[in-house]
């Protein structure tokens, strides 16, 4: 599943390529969202059946979809100056779903956070494919305890007191 923004420079369509390379019946791609890319992606899921684009939806049922997925993506890539300043929030969405995420390392999200992704270790269609493959082939166990860790990571570590609490420890060191 991919929820957000469809533009091309996020990734949207590489993972749709990665995708396509994957050809077993048993894989669906679910895509949510509005963006550049929506008519390229409306065409594949044309030609392709196992891909579902259902456009922008409310926020209660991306969460619900989020929650349903066998795995989360987001295809960023960093190979953009921008990313050395991003960490997008779709990191903090997917990682507290409870279902694993698949990502490229991008410069902008901290180490801390290396050991709740399944990072994609290099830029190529075949190396996502792979990746989300991988994921996917997990035993429904070992999926959901790394779902488990990042929601656990996310809600105990990143909620907004710990986040508070960092910015006054550092106010009062200075």
């Amino acid at each position: 599943l991919y929820t957000g923004t469809l533009h091309e420079k996020f990734g949207v369509m590489n993972l749709v390529r990665a995708f396509r390379t994957i050809h077993s019946e048993n894989y669906e791609l679910v895509i949510c969202g509005v963006g550049d890319s929506e008519e390229a992606i409306r065409a594949v899921a044309e030609e392709d059946k196992r891909i579902h684009f259902l456009g922008k939806l409310p926020r209660e049922q991306v969460l619900e979809w989020q929650s349903k997925a066998t795995v989360l993506v987001n295809p960023r890539q960093n190979c953009e100056e921008f990313t050395k300043y991003s960490f997008p929030s779709k990191t903090m969405e997917y990682l507290s779903s409870g279902v694993p995420l698949v990502a490229y390392k991008l410069d902008g999200i901290p180490d801390e956070y290396d050991s709740y992704i399944c990072y994609v270790k290099n830029n190529s269609i075949e190396c996502l494919a792979n990746t989300l493959k991988s994921v996917c082939e997990m035993s429904d166990s070992d999926r959901l305890a790394i779902g488990k860790r990042g929601r656990e990571f996310v809600l105990t570590g990143k909620n907004s007191k710990e986040q508070t609490k960092k910015i006054v420890d550092l106010i009062e060191s200075v």
